[in-house]
């Protein structure tokens, strides 16, 4: 498959930028990632070098996820290395919030270890949006430089980051050492029930029985925002099976 012209990838982003409804730009960006061809790739490539923030915005936002395809993802797709080259090259000039924060995003979608570097410099950025990127672009990459930047940012006085991050020690990985043990105990009373369901079920997982007792007080007394599935798989995976209940179902919160 040939994909989209030059021409036809040039009046759909035109198009894309010149709209304010953020959901009917998404879908033209969308339509973008998914062309097979390389006329897309070009475009954004063009585009994270422009001078206006929103067109290298609408870039970073095509090539995170450029050539993507359901069966294959972003991960092996065909552009992958050219678009790292291109981000690479955009974040150590960039100094826009919004674009900033698209192309951490799209390192999480490419997920290249080269991204670490990048990333753990901006964990520290003032903008909760920008760190909640980050987190997200750190997700599923293993390196202990990684891990060590989520362990940071599962303490973040931001709800939304402390949330995204602990998700991605507890749950993106199965690594295991003590200093992640230690970061997902100090978020079992974080204020957030979803941080705090994320710390207990990544202990559980890693056979760390120090989540037992506050899971056993959860299930006497659900909380009303938390995971419920989550946290009986946290309480199986201690050892203790999910309660029955009349009519053969299991318990809700």
């Amino acid at each position: 498959m040939g994909g989209m012209t030059e021409r036809e990838v040039a009046e759909s982003a035109e198009r894309a930028l010149s709209l304010d409804d953020d959901s009917a730009r998404w879908d033209i960006v969308a339509k973008l990632q998914a062309d097979p061809g390389h006329a897309a790739f070009d475009a954004a490539e063009r585009l994270c070098g422009a001078g206006e923030a929103k067109q290298r915005l609408m870039g970073a936002d095509i090539l995170g996820q450029v050539g993507f395809t359901r069966e294959g993802g972003a991960r092996v797709g065909p552009f992958r290395d050219e678009a790292m080259r291109v981000l690479l090259d955009l974040v150590e000039r960039e100094e826009d919030p919004e674009v900033l924060e698209s192309v951490c995003t799209a390192f999480g979608h490419l997920n290249d270890p080269r991204a670490i570097g990048p990333l753990v410099r901006l964990r520290t950025h003032p903008d909760a949006d920008i760190r909640f990127s980050v987190a997200f672009g750190l997700l599923a990459l293993p390196e202990r430089e990684a891990l060590d930047a989520l362990i940071q940012l599962s303490a973040d006085p931001d709800v939304s980051v402390r949330d995204w991050a602990t998700f991605g020690l507890g749950r993106q990985n199965e690594e295991d050492f003590p200093e992640l043990r230690e970061a997902l105990v100090a978020r079992i009373d974080d204020p957030d029930e979803q941080t705090r369901a994320e710390a207990l079920y990544g202990l559980a997982v890693r056979g760390d029985r120090r989540a037992l007792g506050p899971l056993l007080i959860w299930r006497e007394n659900p909380w009303e925002e938390s995971d419920y599935d989550l946290l009986e798989e946290a309480l199986e995976a201690l050892g203790e099976p999910r309660p029955w209940v009349s009519g053969g179902e299991q318990g809700g919160a």
